[in-house]
């Protein structure tokens, strides 16, 4: 999110910590992904698998090992573990107020009781309204699956700052592939699924889930129908994003995945209008690639760009 903790009225407002270390977490169902920032020996990333009964354990290791004890942590959640929806903004309503006031219009969303989620809300760009009126993003989670979340990083002796979600995290890095300010694309590939960001001007406008699995892409038998489905959700999301939201397409599109052998850039390029390549670590200072699985969670730690808007 921007300035204050996303679904801030279940965690409390966090105490902000003085220390340098910063850290950032993705806990997911298979393990944790973790990236540190803010001091000049940070900058170290990695991924440990583990089962959800065991991460408390393995979170308390991480903390140990690494002097993390006190240091002031964002969780992201991934994109499984939460919805977003486009609403109409109330008048007359307070930025503060926004969460509370949507929260139960929820209801003709969600497949819970809004009474059991806790929600939170980011602005939709004025620019992609299309005569629609001013609308809002509203962010809404399983209460007890974030309070779960959020007793793990207190417990592990961590002083959690703020709660973010994949696409605003993946967000921080986008910008900084956007060099003309025309807007940039990234595509992140995980295991079991995909996610497709666009940004410009420092402000999210289109995140899409990509139903896509690596084992599909990785097997013979399944490849070609796999990368033509991608490419297809890919190419949508493009023409949503010119169309709905009456926007300039990227030009480029910023491919990032685990398995880097499979040559997705140019299997992915003949149904594609725009340009693909997989993203260059060494033109962001990396001797090395990133695991791709650190990704949201490296991503969170690193601050807008100047320039742009919130």
């Amino acid at each position: 999110m921007t300035k204050i903790p996303i679904f801030k009225r279940l965690t409390g407002l966090f105490g902000r910590s003085g220390a340098r270390l910063r850290v950032s977490l993705e806990i997911r169902p298979d393990g944790i992904a973790w990236a540190e920032s803010g001091r000049p020996d940070a900058g170290r990333w990695g991924f440990i698998d583990c089962l959800p009964a065991r991460r408390q354990a393995a979170l308390v290791e991480l903390v140990d090992k690494h002097g993390w004890s006190g240091a002031a942590t964002t969780l992201v959640l991934p994109l499984d573990q939460y919805q977003v929806f486009q609403m109409d903004r109330p008048e007359g309503v307070e930025e503060s107020e926004l969460g509370d006031a949507l929260k139960w219009k929820l209801k003709d969303f969600l497949d819970f009781s809004p009474s059991d989620a806790v929600s939170d809300v980011f602005p939709f760009p004025k620019d992609a309204s299309r005569g629609r009126g001013e609308l809002v993003n509203v962010v809404a989670a399983r209460k007890v699956l974030v309070s779960e979340l959020v007793r793990l990083v207190q417990e592990a002796g961590l002083e959690l700052e703020r709660i973010d979600i994949a696409e605003l995290a993946l967000r921080n890095l986008v910008c900084r592939l956007d060099e003309n300010r025309r807007g940039a694309a990234l595509v992140h590939l995980k295991e079991n699924y995909g996610q497709m960001v666009i940004c410009k001007d420092n402000t999210l406008y289109l995140s899409r889930r990509l139903d896509v699995t690596s084992e599909d892409l990785r097997d013979a038998a399944r490849q070609e129908s796999a990368v033509q489905s991608l490419a297809l959700e890919m190419q949508r999301s493009l023409d949503y994003y010119e169309s709905q939201l009456g926007q300039v397409p990227p030009a480029m599109i910023h491919l990032v995945a685990r398995d880097s052998v499979l040559p997705l850039a140019s299997m992915l390029s003949s149904y594609v209008a725009a340009g693909l390549e997989t993203l260059d670590w060494r033109a962001l200072g990396f001797e090395s690639d990133l695991d791709s699985r650190c990704l949201p969670a490296w991503s969170a730690g690193l601050p807008l760009p100047e320039g742009g808007r919130p």
